[in-house]
């Protein structure tokens, strides 16, 4: 029975949990209290589902690029919690740090987030993979403490230095 079962196992089975493993699948979320910021980042805003999100950075990494200005981190601010608002009421912002004196056009605005004390979950995982994965760990953590996720959030994905390696993402919402 199990020499039969090998072949496929091989074949199929171990490649796709060599794939999950790679894209960061088995890698925990850590999670801790600390400050974060100021960002100063520039924008486009989104209002609607969160699935289009990537367009809209792509969007407003070209608007930077055409000012002469390089894109830094990236850098999403999710105003609506996804589990109460529908899509196409949720309210969000993708961009780029950015230096504190940019002056940007091309329809991007610039904003600053205040130094502020947060809930850091960091996660290295594929782009994918890793929001699911850091809002889950967060919500685990905050219901143990009988309390729940609170909007906005920041996310912060800073790619990996290899391709060997995945991504970091790291979720902030503010803590107090």
């Amino acid at each position: 029975m199990l020499k039969k079962l090998l072949p496929f196992l091989l074949a199929f089975v171990l490649p796709l949990v060599l794939i999950y493993a790679w894209w960061g699948g088995f890698n925990s979320a850590r999670i801790e209290e600390t400050t974060a910021g100021p960002y100063t980042y520039a924008y486009l805003e989104q209002k609607g589902d969160y699935a289009k999100l990537p367009e809209l950075a792509v969007k407003a990494r070209q608007a930077l690029e055409a000012g002469g200005l390089s894109a830094g981190t990236p850098i999403t601010v999710l105003y609506s919690n996804p589990d109460l608002v529908d899509p196409p009421e949720r309210l969000a912002r993708a961009g780029f740090l950015v230096p504190a004196d940019s002056q940007v056009g091309g329809g991007l605005r610039i904003d600053t987030i205040p130094a502020r004390r947060v809930l850091s979950v960091q996660v290295r995982a594929g782009s994918l993979l890793a929001p699911s994965k850091a809002y889950l760990a967060l919500d685990r953590y905050l219901q143990e403490r009988g309390r729940g996720i609170h909007m906005p959030t920041v996310e912060l994905y800073a790619p990996a230095e290899s391709r060997l390696r995945m991504g970091l993402l790291t979720v902030e919402m503010e803590w107090r």
